[in-house]
């Protein structure tokens, strides 16, 4: 591959288009070009062309302070360009370029706007895609393929690290750099996301398995609800329909007293009215009897007295009995709070028992144990309305009432024996009338024994109702539209309701201590979890990407070591060859600098101790610091002839050319580019260093193309075409040239 022409356009002072053309190689020779002028004619600005087209970005190596410095300013003849294009033409025949074209162009186009463009044999292409193909062919805009003024002596004073990419170029290794450069920032831009998703994940896990224990829960919950649900259909349904058979049978019961106290009820009525026709009867006769009138008032008022005391007594006896079926409905368990309490209080105890020595002391503790726990099941268990202790004003005054009764009941006793001593001793004709009275006083007897009966039976019957409207109640409250339900339907199996309430008491207490959880947690927990597993997929996905990265970046490394290595070993047997060759003696070298030895001083014997510590994301990011480049710089160190200094800022500046020159040289020679642009680098020469260069410019051209831009006269004398740079009053650089081949044989440029 070589360059076959070099097109300008509004580039610097280059206004108009100008072509270099350049000669192929004849006898595998490269034909020299050479470019002369006077000084500010423009010659340089062939050299800083070369260089931006092939992607140099820094300005002050272009020698301008803004983009549009490379943009031809305009003159006093002539307006400025409006643009700035720069095209080099490579034959790749031979296909050094891996791109299927015989002939590879490259342009590079600057707008006074600011838009730049990139082509490639016309087609937009990228300047990265464009740099790699060029590495590939071992041309670089800065490598040793263009020197430019000043860059000879900036080879030697630049630091260790700028020297390294010059010997990337030299070594031949650029393309390997520039694909490992590539595979190092993705690794990085990897390392990046997966810390990132790491971050997202070390976020979002604690709320995964705060959703995760609340979606258990709410599992748990459902199951604890449908379990709860069945013994609640269960214990209510038996409940139910006893309490409504029962309530059957006492209606029933109630029903039948009641029409036998209404009959006779209707029995004392008649026989009332018939006793009180017979005594106005009698009175009409004028015979009665003061003293038995008085004792039958007495009498009935002491009837009514007594209606009345047993009235208050069955309201009051009614009272009670509501007040305990309500107490029962109303009861609740104990907290499990206090449930703990307890048991722990009861533990303590026994443990308690243990010190003590004091057999008294120790019965007198278990009596308090006893009584503890004894206080504590009757609590937890649920109490019969036998159990429930009543208002004591109310069981007094029922205790009160039935000692009245019973002294209303003994004055009715002594009024009786009164009034059948006045039967006896009256008239025969008034002995109807008494049998009257006598049989009345039994009906009111065999009436209040009944009422008795319908009063306790009316007392169960309230009771009853009571216990079913508080069941109810429970009903609607546990089982919402469930209880119509069951009021509608008879249970077919009767379940223990003894049993089952304490254990519908603990599914309730099990639901309390789960709470209340919300339904959105399962979706939010769904869309976490997803998200958590996409994440994951993700860090695993990184991870591999991570390997596989490092994989290409170690080959690249070995590679690059491989070839590096035997190519430096060459260059710098080649500097100590060029350099004995210019200065007539002397000795030369080159050294690396390498990042593990300076790594290892600085860390010491620590480091793998601390590397077993670190986690996995970490121990990513060490592996990429230590991919880093292992070469941190090269060294050179040159002694001339006579002297014993190797510090290359103690040499003259001629003595830095002729070394730079050497070290160039020497690149040449080892790994040869397709073309070499040389910018006045043998101004600093004296007459006999630039013969001398220009015999190793002759001797180079076998393996490279050379473009020299020189003022120097040997350096012409070897050259095959020369271009000539003018400038006119316009400020445009002009263009002239000679193919010495054409001149007469056996002339040569000094003729």
């Amino acid at each position: 591959m070589f360059l076959l022409k070099l097109e300008l356009q509004g580039f610097k002072t280059f206004a108009q288009k100008t072509t270099l053309s350049f000669l192929p190689p004849k006898g595998g020779v490269s034909p020299i070009t050479a470019v002369v002028g006077p000084n500010g004619s423009g010659k340089s600005n062939f050299s800083d062309a070369i260089r931006w087209v092939l992607g140099e970005q820094s300005l002050k190596l272009l020698r301008g302070k803004e983009s549009q410095d490379v943009i031809f300013s305009g003159s006093e003849g002539r307006g400025r360009s409006g643009f700035a294009e720069v095209s080099m033409t490579f034959n790749n025949e031979d296909h050094t370029m891996p791109i299927d074209f015989s002939e590879v162009t490259v342009t590079r186009r600057l707008y006074r706007d600011g838009n730049s463009e990139y082509l490639l044999n016309g087609s937009a292409a990228r300047l990265s895609d464009i740099q790699l193909l060029l590495a590939q062919a071992n041309v670089g805009q800065r490598s040793y393929s263009v020197i430019g003024q000043g860059m000879v002596d900036h080879i030697l004073v630049s630091s260790p690290e700028e020297r390294k990419a010059f010997f990337d170029d030299a070594t031949g290794v650029k393309q390997f750099q520039i694909k490992r450069h590539e595979s190092m920032l993705k690794l990085k831009r990897t390392y990046e996301n997966l810390a990132e998703v790491e971050m997202l994940l070390t976020e979002i896990e604690p709320r995964l398995k705060s959703l995760k224990r609340q979606v258990s829960r709410l599992q748990e919950r459902e199951e604890v609800e449908k379990k709860l649900r069945d013994l609640e259909q269960g214990y209510f349904g038996t409940m139910w329909w006893q309490l409504t058979d029962e309530l059957v049978g006492v209606k029933e019961k109630f029903s039948r007293l009641d029409i036998q106290v209404n009959k006779e009820t209707s029995e004392v009525a008649a026989l009332v009215e018939k006793v009180t026709a017979m005594e106005r009867e009698e009175k009409d006769k004028d015979v009665q009897d003061d003293g038995l009138i008085v004792i039958q008032k007495q009498y009935n008022d002491m009837q009514r007295k007594r209606s009345g005391f047993r009235d208050e007594q069955f309201k009051v006896q009614k009272e009670i009995e509501m007040a305990k079926v309500r107490a029962q409905s109303n009861w609740a368990p104990l907290p499990l709070t206090k449930i703990i309490e307890g048991i722990e209080g009861v533990t303590l105890g026994l443990k308690g028992l243990r010190e003590m020595k004091d057999l008294d002391a120790v019965y007198a503790k278990i009596d308090e144990m006893l009584s503890a726990s004894t206080t504590l099941v009757s609590r937890l268990q649920r109490p019969s309305p036998e159990d429930v202790v009543s208002d004591p004003k109310m069981i007094a005054r029922v205790v009160e009432l039935g000692e009245m009764i019973a002294g209303t009941e003994t004055e009715l006793k002594t009024l009786e024996e009164s009034m059948k001593t006045h039967a006896v001793t009256e008239k025969q004709v008034r002995t109807e009338l008494f049998d009257l009275q006598r049989d009345l006083r039994q009906k009111q007897q065999a009436i209040h024994l009944v009422e008795n009966q319908r009063n306790a039976v009316a007392i169960d019957l309230a009771r009853l109702e009571e216990r079913q409207a508080n069941l109810g109640r429970d009903m609607d409250e546990q089982l919402k539209e469930l209880a119509g339900d069951i009021r509608g339907r008879r249970v077919e199996i009767k379940v223990d309701t003894a049993a089952t309430y304490p254990e519908i008491q603990r599914l309730r207490y099990k639901l309390e201590l789960i709470g209340g959880i919300d339904p959105e947690i399962v979706k939010e927990f769904e869309e976490t979890n997803a998200r958590f597993s996409f994440l994951d997929g993700q860090v695993s996905d990184l991870r591999s990407a991570v390997a596989d990265t490092e994989k290409i970046i170690d080959e690249l490394d070995e590679e690059i070591h491989k070839q590096s290595e035997k190519a430096f070993k060459k260059i710098n047997d080649e500097f100590e060859k060029y350099f004995k060759m210019l200065f007539g003696g002397g000795s030369c070298s080159l050294v690396k600098m390498s990042r593990e030895e300076v790594k290892k001083d600085a860390e010491g014997d620590d480091l793998d101790e601390a590397v077993a510590q670190l986690g996995e994301t970490e121990k990513i990011a060490l592996r990429i610091r230590e991919r880093e480049d292992r070469i941190v710089g090269i060294d050179i160190q040159a002694t001339p002839p006579g002297k014993k200094l190797k510090a290359l800022n103690l040499l003259s500046g001629g003595e830095r050319a002729l070394t730079s020159i050497a070290l160039v040289s020497a690149i040449m020679a080892v790994n040869p580019g397709p073309f070499v642009v040389l910018d006045e680098v043998d101004a600093a020469l004296d007459e006999a260093n630039t013969f001398r260069f220009a015999g190793i410019l002759e001797e180079l051209a076998k393996l490279t193309q050379f473009i020299v831009i020189t003022h120097n006269r040997a350096t012409m004398e070897k050259a095959d075409v020369l271009y000539g740079v003018t400038m006119g009053d316009d400020g445009v650089s002009n263009l002239l040239s000679v193919n010495l081949s054409d001149v007469t044989s056996g002339a040569s440029a000094r003729h």
